[in-house]
């Protein structure tokens, strides 16, 4: 059965109503991806796991699959390990491809679509380690790069090889039981890809993507028959504390670039959605969609009287998280005469860096770091504020528990979270984004409030994060899958398959804060000319956006269409001395499948308020940012 939207009669690839059973949180076999579960979990992992909690405790899907794809997991351990702990129930699958592949028959794993096998295969070569009793590597015993990647079955017959190959690049080849090479793969992501089309095969399925890895290769299928959900956890820009048009993460770039492709996008904070419009995109597949606090983590009636300079912070010992800010703050405090306790509750490999810097301040009598412990709600409900100085998030849990255990916070203005959490003054305060004085002042005039103001801070704490409890979150996810439209992915090799877009005319205009660009072209289906955006890419920085028509007209005379688009010049604010190519690319399409702009021999240089357009050596549109 299809689940994807249909195209139109008139081949326009307009969304129409999905075919097949409305989707919900009920009667609906949900799959929810990682790339592994480590034994110590992240917020991501936590998040995925609660999501699956509620999604049964509320709802009644007809079943839940965590997929998972990491070479070291031992499946059946993490599996009783997280039901043992009450992170998952008993009637939850947790499938690693690797062990699902061991144990798949001869005609189970020709389901996997992919290339025959060329030949020959090199021979093992290079230096062995063994990293699991199902998983080898070899490596060049010179450089000692990894040439070849050996998985296993359980009788030590060889499964797949992963192999650099000397003449062909990359290749993954899949061996059946007897030993015969069967198919095989020139990317990583066909790979995992023709696994997922042939392990979700239950109608009607919704795949949940939290892991940036899988994220950044599943959009590629478009013959699927389910429905492809992406949660985004934290940031997709590399720095988006400079603003909302600079490069996204390396780990994000293939996902943002097909970021219409999901037939939904979670995000966790309105001031994200707002950063991921101003790329160009459209919106329309963006849904608010937050983590959530674990069930009685919000306290109804929080004690009050709690020691007021007791600080407390929910963090992983990694630099992301800054923790010498607020180490260097309550030296500053220190310094004042003011006193104040921070306990840092967390591991991770900064830790050496940290301790150094608590003998160096001479606060080890007052900052604490006790590690991974077991009792932190405990340590939440006594503790008078938290605080939180990371270079980015995405929605922050910890603040959240925090915040549900009456703890005040005092945090950096980060993008993104604070923002959709705290009200400043009246259940928290945001002080300045990287600085460190603001951040030591706040503190210092947090004590000096009146008992009366602390209380009522505490209790608007709380009541503000009631709406992250689980059946609050399950609400917006049911809505959100009821509500949801398929994206129509365009059928491969249709008529726009061609290598450029040839600009009968082309014209660049200056306009208030941009530049009208302007696009004659012949020989395109009005229906496909109709849907199309302009997408401004960069050449060395991976930074882009995209541009929706502002107008079109269709001229008898030759068959032409005129498209017009406004770009704006805030766009290039954050790429100084980068260089842009122009291209054209119809809606939910691969970004491999946009096609450049071929000038006309006559198109000159035309200079705009911030920007430059010009023909390449090559004759394509390309543009500059004035300096």
């Amino acid at each position: 059965m299809r689940l994807r939207a249909q195209t139109t009669p008139d081949g326009s690839g307009r969304d129409v109503e999905p075919v097949g059973p409305a989707f919900g949180t009920d009667a609906v076999h949900v799959y929810n991806v990682l790339w592994g579960i480590p034994e110590s979990m992240g917020g991501m992992t936590t998040a995925a796991l609660r999501r699956i909690r509620s999604f049964q405790n509320y709802g009644s899907p007809l079943s839940q699959t965590i997929l998972a794809f990491s070479p070291r997991m031992d499946t059946d351990e993490i599996r009783d390990r997280l039901i043992a702990q009450g992170k998952m129930r008993d009637d939850v699958e947790l499938v690693n491809i690797w062990q699902d592949l061991r144990g798949r028959s001869e005609a189970e794993l020709a389901r996997l679509e992919g290339e025959p096998p060329r030949m020959p295969i090199p021979d093992e070569d290079g230096e062995l380690e063994n990293i699991t009793p199902f998983y080898d590597v070899f490596r060049n015993s010179r450089t000692g790069r990894v040439i070849r990647r050996n998985y296993l079955r359980g009788d030590g017959s060889l499964l797949l090889a992963d192999i650099e190959d000397p003449k062909l690049g990359r290749r993954f080849i899949l061996h059946s039981p007897s030993g015969e090479p069967m198919v095989e793969w020139r990317r990583p992501r066909d790979f995992y890809n023709a696994w997922i089309t042939a392990t979700v095969t239950t109608s009607p399925a919704v795949v949940i993507v939290d892991d940036k890895k899988v994220s950044e290769f599943i959009h590629e299928i478009s013959d699927r028959d389910f429905a492809l959900i992406l949660f985004l956890h934290g940031s997709h820009l590399s720095h988006p504390w400079n603003g909302n048009h600079g490069q996204p993460l390396r780990a994000r770039t293939d996902t943002m670039r097909n970021f219409d492709r999901f037939d939904i996008v979670g995000v966790q904070t309105q001031q994200q959605a707002e950063a991921i419009r101003a790329m160009g995109f459209s919106g329309e597949n963006i849904r608010l969609l937050t983590g959530e606090l674990p069930q009685g983590s919000v306290v109804s009636d929080p004690p009050m009287r709690r020691d007021m300079g007791n600080a407390v912070m929910v963090a992983n010992l990694i630099d992301l998280k800054r923790i010498d800010h607020p180490i260097r703050a309550v030296a500053k405090l220190r310094d004042r005469g003011i006193a104040v306790s921070l306990t840092v509750l967390g591991e991770g490999p900064a830790r050496p860096k940290l301790e150094t810097l608590i003998d160096e301040l001479d606060v080890a009598d007052r900052v604490f770091l006790p590690g991974y412990v077991n009792d932190v709600h405990e340590r939440l409900t006594s503790a008078s504020f938290s605080t939180l100085t990371s270079t980015s998030e995405g929605l922050p849990l910890s603040l959240l528990e925090a915040m549900g255990a009456g703890c005040v916070p005092i945090v950096y203005d980060i993008t993104y979270g604070p923002q959709d959490l705290i009200d400043h003054g009246d259940n928290g305060f945001i002080t300045p984004w990287s600085d460190i004085d603001a951040l030591a002042d706040q503190i210092e005039e947090f004590l000096s409030l009146e008992p009366s103001e602390v209380e009522s801070m505490r209790r608007a704490a709380v009541s503000s994060v009631e709406r992250y409890l689980p059946e609050a979150g399950y609400l917006r996810w049911r809505k959100a899958l009821a509500e949801m439209r398929l994206a129509d992915l365009p059928a491969v090799g249709s008529e726009y398959e061609v290598p450029s877009v040839r600009a009968r005319k082309l014209t660049c205009t200056p306009i208030t804060g941009g530049c009208r660009v302007e696009v004659e072209i012949g020989g395109i289906r009005k229906s496909v000319a109709e849907t199309l955006q302009l997408v401004v890419a960069g050449r060395e920085l991976s930074t882009f956006f995209l541009c929706h028509q502002s107008e079109i007209s269709f001229r008898r005379f030759g068959h032409r269409t005129v498209l017009a688009f406004d770009v704006d010049d805030e766009s290039f604010s954050e790429s100084a001395g980068e260089t842009f190519d122009v291209f054209l690319r119809r809606p939910h399409d691969l970004w491999s499948s946009k096609r450049r702009i071929s000038t006309p021999k006559r198109f000159r240089v035309t200079t705009a308020t911030a920007s430059e357009w010009y023909a390449t050596k090559h004759g394509n549109l390309s543009v500059r940012p004035r300096k």
